[in-house]
């Protein structure tokens, strides 16, 4: 019987009244301090300098160390004075730390407060409203209506402070945003010579004659602090619906949690191994959801980054938190004890326990396991010198740190190090292939705009090369429709052409007919690989995960599930692997159509709107551009998460079925079968323990070196301040100065000195020492192989490379 009670004592009210007390603190307080409605022009003045900058940055070290101290004082074990105290100093560094640094990222001061009244929340659920009092599905329901209130509130507040002050979006309400933050454009722009002023040098209606005496550079460094600036004003103005819109999203989530919670409550009719599984597959599910935004992030990065930011922010916060609340709701020992009894609640757990997550988890935390485990070491010395009870006897580590230290040490290591470095090379692929895309498609812009091509011929030329980019698999689709949108839309606005509503409908067109194109050859290509078995074996033919696809991609018509697997799957693997699969063509590209909607006709709009020319209207344009990147980034998270739903459904419902052997697939089978020996070989010989001290020192230097390649790549990405590669958009111009967005003439300008090179050498040799080590590991398993058996029989065998699985059906499960 479940842990939960059936009846509660506490009233809804209260729960509700709590909650919507410990959401609306912390978002009052941003929205007094960082939104016009209170004083976030005095704010953002505050921090205009560059001595507040540097403050800010020592804030910001501050905040970790307190969190550390935190760590290693048990706070959580302290007394409550201690506890507040320390609630309060991290609540106040982290706050400082916004607002210092607001000018840099005006985004992070809401985002702050939003996480400390989801910080306050799981407090109060541990504290006052405990899993063991409170049943999670009460508990939930009414957090999820407090934040439905809260955003109605914030919402309200915001929306009567516009009619009360008349601060509605205008022209005469942006004119009064810049002029209350002058200071913000005295920090973007330090010339002694000129003042700069909104009116006569930013808005719709500035003096472009006075401006062209400035000179090229010049008045490439006007516009640079004007759009800096503009974005910390508008940010103080559009604030409280930020906060209003991410309350609603929370309210979504908590009620996920209260069906899954739900799930755990006593039902005599019903086994407690299905309310876990049911409760699993629902806390699995958000986690999906939000793993799909943090990829969208990534899909629409090309359009806006400030929008592709903010939503790998979001994502990554938002996998975490739901993570801690489902351990804490549910509990792990009584998820993992259950989910045995269940395939698809077993298949997701092995998911999570598998090498490859493991390689997720050692690639994201990276450089803070090792400083986990210090301050683990130094949580253990501070126990003992202030008498906290021990668990552990007396070790080196807490039970807490000990438990952890012996589960990691029963890791295949060198097998997720392989892992950890594929991942890392996976995201330093796309990421330069993104750049370089750009910076191609800039070339192509400038060169098509030069010859003055007609507007029929410019559109055909357009065809070929996007057909050609659709062929490259680290191209992103949605880089070609914002291309189609960006030559096409300005190219539209030229005296005697077309006008720029029919550019847009034939970048539209032009785009989606080179879709179909596209999945076509891709098709194809991927027709032609199916003859071989070995990627058959590859992409995993004879596998229940694959073959639960395959049942969706052969529905007939237009079913939803169907539907998101062809318009929401990355572009060229999805056709690739329909070729493979040998799917109906046809039923394919009527399944992908409605990618026009959904991402052909936001993105080739937004490309548009980048060129878009009627000063007049900028601003709105501005804002239509932003609002028609975001909905495209959560449509596509949205179908992502369906069809990732759909597939584990698919194979808790017929996973039996699927499992079954088949006869177009024997030889997969029997490649399979004749291979075992191989991979068992290879796995012994990369048996941490028995590995040399240089194949050890290679195998660490290889993971070394590309995680420290990924990490500067991510944070290059993520930060205002540039250091790795310079920003560049499809609309600038590789001869620009760097001031104007441009290259100053040289692509190769793109790469930042050092960093920039610093971070593609160590990829580059990353790559090196991981091949090498995987030759040298191969050499050894047959060099084995060769001493037991026949020598004619293992050279049959075909190479493999470290962690690839050769199993049969597992559901998800990899191989260990």
């Amino acid at each position: 019987m479940s842990v939960i009670h059936d009846v509660d004592a506490t009233p809804p009210w209260q729960l509700v009244l709590t909650s919507l007390l410990l959401i609306l603190l912390p978002e009052a307080l941003a929205i007094a301090l960082f939104s016009s409605i209170g004083v976030g022009a005095t704010v953002a003045g505050f921090g205009a300098s560059e001595t507040m900058d540097m403050v800010g940055n020592g804030a910001a070290c501050l905040c970790a160390l307190l969190l550390a101290l935190a760590f290693v004082v048990d706070v959580h074990r302290r007394g409550i004075v201690v506890q507040i105290i320390m609630a309060l100093l991290l609540a106040a560094c982290f706050v400082a730390t916004s607002a210092l640094k607001f000018i840099g990222y005006p985004w992070l001061s809401f985002f702050v407060c939003f996480g400390i009244s989801i910080a306050l929340i799981a407090n109060m659920r541990v504290r006052c409203f405990k899993p063991s009092d409170i049943a999670g599905k009460r508990f939930f329901e009414s957090l999820a209506f407090s934040f439905v209130l809260a955003a109605l509130i914030v919402f309200g507040a915001w929306m009567g402070w516009q009619a009360m002050a008349d601060k509605f979006w205008s022209s005469a309400t942006r004119t009064s945003l810049a002029e209350t933050n002058q200071e913000v454009y005295n920090y973007f722009y330090s010339n002694s010579s000129l003042t700069l002023n909104y009116t006569l040098h930013c808005s719709e209606t500035k003096d472009t004659a006075f401006l062209a005496t400035l000179g090229t550079d010049n008045e490439a460094t006007v516009g640079s602090a004007c759009k800096s600036a503009e974005t910390v004003w508008f940010m103080q103005w559009a604030g409280p619906s930020a906060i209003g819109i991410g309350n609603i999203i929370v309210a979504a989530v908590s009620w996920v949690f209260s069906q899954a919670a739900a799930s755990l409550q006593y039902d005599e009719s019903e086994t407690e191994t299905h309310k876990v599984k049911r409760a699993l597959k629902n806390s699995t599910a958000l986690v999906v959801l939000m793993l799909t935004i943090m990829y969208a992030a990534q899909y629409v990065s090309g359009a806006n980054v400030t929008i592709s930011s903010g939503l790998l922010a979001l994502g990554a916060a938002s996998v975490a938190t739901i993570v801690g609340f489902m351990l804490l709701e549910f509990g792990f020992a009584r998820l993992n004890a259950h989910a045995k009894k269940d395939r698809l609640a077993q298949n997701l757990m092995n998911m999570l326990k598998s090498e490859w997550m493991k390689a997720l988890m050692v690639a994201g935390l990276n450089i803070f396991i090792p400083i986990m485990a210090l301050l683990d070491r130094i949580r253990q010395k501070i126990r003992r010198c202030t008498g906290l009870p021990c668990a552990d006897g007396g070790g080196k580590f807490t039970a807490e740190g000990q438990r952890v230290v012996t589960e990691m040490s029963s890791w295949a290591w060198c097998s997720i190090f392989f892992k950890v470095n594929l991942v890392g090379l996976l995201g330093v692929s796309l990421l330069m292939g993104m750049k370089l895309t750009y910076v191609f498609f800039s070339w192509l812009n400038e060169t098509l705009a030069a010859a003055n091509l007609g507007f029929p011929l410019l559109c055909v030329m357009i065809l070929g090369v996007a057909l050609l980019m659709f062929l490259c698999p680290i191209v992103p689709g949605s880089a070609v429709y914002l291309f189609a949108g960006v030559v096409l839309g300005a190219q539209s606005q030229l005296t005697g052409s077309v006008g720029f509503p029919l550019g847009v409908a034939s970048g539209v067109l032009v785009s989606s007919v080179c879709k179909m194109i596209a999945c076509t050859l891709q098709y194809s290509m991927g027709y032609g690989m199916g003859k071989f078995v070995k990627v058959q074996q590859f992409v995993g033919v004879d596998k229940v995960p694959t073959r639960a696809m395959e049942q969706i991609l052969n529905q007939r018509g237009l079913k939803i599930d169907k539907v998101a697997i062809l318009v929401a799957g990355p572009d060229w693997p999805t056709s690739v692997l329909c070729g493979i699969l040998r799917l109906n063509v046809p039923a394919m590209l009527l399944g992908t159509l409605p990618v026009i909607l959904v991402s052909i006709i936001p993105q080739v709009l937004v490309g548009a709107l980048l060129t878009y020319q009627d000063e007049s209207s900028s601003g709105i344009m501005g804002i239509i551009s932003s609002s028609v990147t975001l909905a495209a980034a959560v449509v596509q998270a949205l179908a992502m998460f369906f069809f990732t739903y759909r597939i584990m459904k698919v194979v808790d419902e017929d996973g039996e079925k699927l499992a079954q052997e088949r006869d177009e697939h024997r030889a997969v089978a029997e490649l399979t079968r004749k291979e075992q020996d191989y991979v068992r070989a290879l796995k012994e010989v990369s048996d941490w323990k028995r590995l040399s001290c240089a194949q050890k020192t290679t195998v660490l230097l290889s993971s070394f070196c590309i995680l420290v390649a990924s990490f500067i790549f991510m944070a290059d990405y993520s930060v205002a301040t540039k250091f790795c590669f310079r920003s560049f958009a499809i609309t600038s111009k590789i001869g620009a100065s760097y001031l104007e967005g441009g290259l100053e003439g040289n692509a190769l300008n793109l790469v930042i000195v050092p960093m920039g090179w610093v971070a593609l050498g160590l990829a580059v040799i990353g790559t090196t020492l991981h091949v090498v080590i995987n030759k040298w590991l191969a050499c050894n398993a047959r060099s084995n192989l060769v001493s037991g058996a026949n020598k004619t029989d293992v050279q049959a065998m075909s190479p493999s490379t470290i962690g690839k699985s050769s199993s049969g059906y597992s559901g998800f499960k990899d191989t260990e």
